[in-house]
């Protein structure tokens, strides 16, 4: 049996993936796909680049990937949305962790329900919203926030949507990159290849032609960083309920 924790970046899952004993790359074709073993449970992680689309992809490999081994160490229980969200919320700050109880597809209206976490440490629940874009500026949040949403990333609805097609529990743990009164220093969409992607040879080109951006870039790396080892710390501590329903859906 295994669980099946799905990021855009690899960046996000490397502070958790230390902790697993046995930790070996697997043969999939995604840009990140590692498993290892942590507390008797069988963990693979996977990334394969920003967005929806994409974050689906990974699920769907991954659900071949396991279907193919046809071995009962290999059944998944569940699939988890995990790595950096924007906060919505004033009373959100940097490394905060989100443990949303639905999450939001912003491009169709629905609605996923999220298994339980359970966790000595502190997190927020509520609601994430998921959506295709980056939303670079705080009135651009702060519009957002107004819905109600406490967070917004741009892969859970992705990996949402393909774990209820496969009828697998669906879980979602975030960790707040950028306050929701933050603004970042270029536009992050222009920085995306056609696939989607975060091209980082874009950012490095654009911000090299803008020396006076490198000092705001290089607090954005120091700040992901920061994020991911506090993510990593969580997903090794928190408890997951498994016993929930498979990933079900409502309209908005």
């Amino acid at each position: 049996m295994a669980l099946l924790f799905v990021a855009s970046e690899a960046d996000e899952l490397k502070p958790f993936a230390q902790s697993l004993t046995g930790l070996r790359k697997l043969s999939w074709p995604l840009a990140y796909a590692y498993e290892g073993i942590l507390g008797g449970q069988r963990i693979m992680l996977v990334a394969h680049g920003a967005g929806p689309k994409l974050a689906a992809q990974a699920v769907e490999i991954a659900i071949r990937a396991v279907s193919a081994a046809d071995l009962s160490s290999s059944v998944l229980e569940g699939v988890f949305s995990v790595g950096y969200c924007g906060a919505l919320q004033s009373n959100l700050r940097e490394n905060d962790i989100v443990v949303p109880e639905t999450v939001l597809d912003g491009s169709t209206g629905e609605q996923y329900s999220c298994m339980p976490v359970r966790a000595e440490r502190s997190f927020t629940s509520g609601r994430l919203i998921s959506q295709d874009r980056i939303f670079n500026t705080a009135s651009e949040k702060g519009a957002l926030g107004a819905s109600g949403s406490v967070a917004v990333d741009m892969e859970a609805g992705g990996v949402a949507a393909r774990s209820k097609r496969g009828g697998l529990p669906f879980g979602c743990i975030k960790v707040v990159s950028d306050r929701a009164d933050e603004s970042f220093p270029f536009d992050l969409n222009m920085m995306r290849s056609a696939g989607g992607r975060i091209a980082r040879g874009k950012i490095v080109a654009y911000v090299a032609a803008r020396p006076v951006l490198i000092p705001g870039l290089l607090r954005l790396r120091r700040r992901a960083r920061d994020a991911a080892e506090a993510l990593g710390e969580f997903l090794v501590s928190c408890r997951i309920d498994l016993a929930g329903e498979p990933a079900g859906s409502e309209r908005e």
